[in-house]
């Protein structure tokens, strides 16, 4: 694909230096956000513009590279004609997806604003938590079809897991034998599932007096830590591991599955079981029936053995019957706006926002009638699933295009699985550089896979340190693709 002729060399390469340095920024700094956060707020005792500085710097970096896309399609608009651009933009398989997320834009803003009347604040809110993530990833193909970003970032941040693998046991040691020790940093000594402290915890427990210790390490709660761990492991496995020798593939396995049971997260354990066996099928296709005898019977063996010795862990009954009736709620809720949607804002973390200091509000009164029902002391409704989380505020004319947007991303991945394996049925042998394009698709769409199950327990799009930056990396990959793709035509 031709790139900006009327940009000089020297003008290209400032513009992409930049670029390449802000994406560093907004990745290493999403990783310390928490921690940052705790320290400028609890420790330094900083707030106003400090802190909000702190807090919102990644949707102002955001923003940046979309005044850069901006521009730089106002320039190609000056060398092309509206109607090729257009044409430019359909040829592009990923770009489907943009016609799909427009869609969902303008519904979810026409619904909000127009029709529900709840405001652009609100409807600012729900973009946030619910269609942000869709638009990183359209910044990350923009970015690279617009400019010559580096395409070895997914190497370079699989580096950076190693150390976040060896600074979780870190931080895990600390909580055990000198908790005091992230009094520094500005956290608390410790901290309960199910209450509400103004400090950021140093460790959680899964209840009240159960006294188990859930590892959160730099993230906000030990689910965001075990998501995030779930959704590194295939690109660190495919990309990382697929290169050291057995010892060290096993040693770092084992590392990582320690690391996701030590959250307690029920969806990350899963998920994590789940992706290494598909892993080690995909890796090892013919040797299936030897890692089924001596890997995958031995694997789930210790998982019953862990299942019935820490019971209380997997049955947690406070946080068991608490998901049921939100979703049960949430659903019957939904179902009494069917199309339309009760509003936006009305569920999830920014119905928190909107009704956490809110006096005279008609429908945060009728969000706190529906937590006394189930004894909750909280603002707003969560009802902890994505999808019914969306349905509730948009309904179905806002739930379908999401889904849509959603069922795209692992549409495309999925193509390149399908790609993987006939490889292996035909006999042959890819090439490196080839083996590494479908390994990193596989990746990302187990990535992805790993989204979709913890949308069902969980609103997974707010969690920012795992869901921004993959979104990112996945855009740009995608963008290097298209370009590829686009090169072989040519030729």
């Amino acid at each position: 694909m031709r790139r900006f002729s009327f940009l000089s060399r020297s003008e290209m390469k400032f513009l992409t230096k930049t670029v390449n340095i802000l994406i560093k920024i907004f990745l290493i700094g999403l990783l310390l956000q928490f921690l940052l956060q705790t320290f400028f707020t609890y420790k330094l005792g900083f707030d106003g513009a400090v802190r909000n500085a702190v807090w919102l710097r990644k949707e102002i970096l955001i923003l940046v590279f979309l005044a850069i896309i901006l521009y730089l399609l106002w320039k190609k608009s000056q060398e092309i004609w509206f109607s090729a651009l257009w044409f430019w933009l359909k040829s592009q398989k990923s770009f489907r997806f943009l016609i799909y997320f427009v869609v969902l834009c303008v519904i979810t803003f026409v619904l909000a604003v127009l029709v529900q009347r709840v405001g652009i604040g609100a409807y600012i809110l729900t973009v946030k938590y619910d269609i942000l993530g869709f638009l990183i990833f359209v910044l990350g193909m923009f970015l690279t079809l617009l400019l010559p970003i580096s395409t070895k970032r997914n190497r370079r941040y699989n580096e950076l897991l190693k150390w976040v693998v060896y600074g979780a046991f870190v931080w895990r040691a600390a909580i055990a034998f000198l908790p005091s020790l992230l009094k520094l940093f500005g956290y608390t000594r410790n901290s309960f599932e199910g209450t509400l402290s103004g400090n950021p915890p140093a460790v959680y427990y899964t209840e009240i007096n159960q006294w188990h210790a859930r590892n959160q390490f730099l993230f906000e709660r030990p689910i965001s830590f075990g998501f995030f761990l779930v959704a590194m492991w295939p690109l660190f496995a495919l990309l990382y591991l697929r290169k050291l020798s057995i010892k060290d593939k096993l040693g770092r396995t084992f590392a990582f599955g320690a690391l996701a049971f030590s959250t307690y997260s029920r969806a990350a354990m899963a998920v994590w079981v789940l992706q290494t066996g598909v892993l080690l099928l995909l890796l090892y296709p013919k040797h299936a029936k030897k890692l089924l005898l001596y890997v995958a019977l031995p694997g789930v063996l210790a998982f019953i053995v862990a299942f019935f010795t820490l019971k209380s862990v997997f049955f947690r009954a406070h946080s068991n019957t608490w998901h049921l009736k939100l979703l049960v709620e949430g659903v019957e809720l939904g179902m009494s706006k069917p199309l339309s949607g009760r509003g936006a804002g009305y569920s999830g973390p920014a119905s928190h926002q909107l009704c956490l200091e809110a006096q005279d509000n008609s429908r945060c009164d009728q969000i706190r009638k529906v937590n006394e029902k189930y004894s909750m002391q909280t603002p707003g409704y969560n009802p902890e699933n994505q999808y019914v989380q969306i349905f509730m505020e948009y309904g179905l004319l806002g739930l379908i295009p999401w889904l849509l947007c959603f069922g795209r991303l692992l549409r495309v991945t999925l193509r390149q699985i399908y790609d993987y394996i006939l490889e292996f049925k035909k006999g042959k042998k890819a090439d490196s550089k080839t083996l590494t394009k479908l390994l990193t698709s596989i990746a990302f769409g187990l990535w992805l896979r790993g989204l979709a199950v913890e949308g069902l327990v969980l609103h997974s799009f707010v969690d920012r340190m795992i869901v921004y930056p993959f979104m990112l990396l996945f855009g740009l990959w995608r963008g290097q693709q298209e370009l590829n793709s686009a090169s072989e035509e040519n030729k």
